[in-house]
Parts: C-alpha cells; structure tokens; sequence
C-alpha cells in the first residue's frame, strides 16, 4: 500500500475519495520513479494543525497541508517518504471559500503535498511554475480543473 491514511477522528471521508488518494499517489511515486515508497497522510484537528505549524514553521495559524520528509537512511529502512498532515476542517472552509469541490481540493493538496516530500518547493517563481505543472498534470489524470485557474 502506497498510501497510510490516518483519519481517526474524520468519518467524512468517503470511500470514492480513499481510494482516488491511493491512486494519486500511486500515480505519483510511479511518475517519480519510487513505486516502492509509503506516504503517510493523517487528517488532524485545527488545533493540531496550528500546533504543528508553529513548532516547524514559527507560524502560529492553522493552514491546509503541511509535509514532512524523511530523510534517506530512514527512507532506505522503513520505505516510508515522508508523512503529511492535512487539516481537516480548514480544507472544509478553504474549498467553500474558493467553491472547489472539497474531493478535488483534497486531491490537489495531496499531489502538493507529497511533491513537497520530493523536494519540490515554490518559494522561488521558477520552482513554482516546476512544481504547478506537475500539480496540474497529475490532476488532469483524474479529470480535476487546473486549481491554479479556478
């Protein structure tokens, strides 16, 4: 299994959206070549989500993803990536805000997300062009509008 969910507190999550997650991944590890890697997704609370932000980012806020790589003597025992949080309730309001499908929003934070384990980034106009690409193409995989235009 490419992809560990862990959503222990969230009942939303249909099944047709577990199983497009794993398949996004699984897409996405064989387009990098790492079809043996594990992702770690958990979805968390607001307050975990903040509490995160602030010990990693310094940012005492809630936000949508976060995503932490391992590093490779861990990746080369465990085969795990890396893990990512994903805040539950802020993707809720996000996706309402910004009238996306909340299935679609997810999707696309997934995809930023473990391109980010990747070592991706979008601090930089260049790198940032580099990783929506990808984002977008990966999601027009799944019949998902470029997020980037809505």
């Amino acid at each position: 299994m490419s992809l560990n969910i862990i959503a222990h507190e969230f009942e939303e999550l249909s099944g047709d959206l577990e199983s497009k997650l794993h398949l996004l991944t699984e897409h996405i590890l064989l387009d990098q070549n790492q079809v043996e890697m594990q992702v770690n997704l958990k979805l968390i609370s607001s307050n975990e989500m903040i509490k995160l932000n602030g010990n990693f980012r310094h940012k005492e806020l809630d936000t949508n993803v976060l995503s932490f790589p391992v590093g490779e003597d861990i990746q080369s025992i465990t085969g795990e990536l890396g893990d990512i949080a994903m805040s539950f309730a802020y993707i809720q309001s996000e996706s309402q805000s910004l009238n996306r499908d909340i299935e679609d929003h997810m999707m696309h934070l997934l995809a930023h997300g473990i391109l980010h384990l990747f070592g991706f980034d979008h601090t930089e106009e260049k790198d940032a062009n580099i990783m929506e690409a990808k984002e977008i193409k990966y999601l027009e995989f799944f019949n998902i509008a470029n997020p980037y235009l809505i």
